[in-house]
């Protein structure tokens, strides 16, 4: 797994709070592929003070690259061990140990223990990930009282005339996730209309965006 993920733990964390969202450091243009220009520019500076990536061993972030299932499975579950304990590897080390080689295999059976996910993803963690699928993990990764729904009306005002979200239907994969994730505003499409994309890839500079504006409510 290339996707590195470091976590700076308060010094003084709170059980089930995103009081233990802190950015415990300062980017000085860690990342060489990242300019001030960058429409992620915020979301992947805000990635690495919050300690949840130190990027790629070649000094980049790697924006454009693609991301496996693993790969959004490791976030989500830090991002809720950090939510639960201010730990964010106290929950998936719990779930250590047991034979397998992947990387991402303790992170989703940590999910699965906190009843975040089920077996669905068990056979994918190696594939690229799907914009449904990362809305489907990262859905479930905080409890619904951690990201209060800021945009529910207009969703579902716009969604039920068809003329906002039209590229997801109650047919598409995980559309209640996806729809989810734009009524907290982790999502806002990526059009006018505010398609989706539920079956393309994700890249590393997107997820940025997802995962830091469920830690942060100032950039969503």
């Amino acid at each position: 797994l290339t996707f590195s993920l470091l976590l700076g733990v308060p010094a003084l964390a709170a059980e089930n709070s995103t009081d233990n969202f802190v950015r415990t450091k300062t980017y000085t243009g860690e990342f060489s592929d990242l300019t001030k220009d960058s429409v992620f520019y915020d979301n992947v500076a805000a990635l690495y003070e919050y300690g949840l990536s130190v990027g790629k061993g070649d000094g980049t972030f790697g924006l454009k690259d693609s991301m496996t299932v693993g790969q959004i499975v490791i976030f989500a579950a830090r991002l809720r061990s950090l939510y639960r304990t201010g730990d964010a590897e106290a929950g998936p080390n719990a779930h250590g140990g047991d034979g397998d080689s992947s990387t991402a295999v303790r992170y989703l059976r940590y999910l699965q223990a906190e009843g975040a996910l089920g077996s669905e993803l068990d056979a994918s963690l190696t594939s690229p990930a799907t914009r449904a699928q990362v809305a489907h993990v990262l859905a479930n990764a905080l409890p619904t009282e951690a990201l209060p729904a800021i945009n529910d009306a207009a969703v579902t005002e716009g969604y039920a005339s068809r003329k906002f979200i039209t590229d997801v239907t109650e047919y598409t994969d995980y559309y209640q996730d996806i729809l989810y994730l734009y009524r907290t505003g982790i999502s806002g499409g990526s059009d006018a209309t505010g398609s989706y994309l539920p079956d393309q890839p994700i890249t590393r500079g997107a997820a940025a965006a997802m995962v830091t504006r469920m830690v942060d409510p100032a950039l969503r």
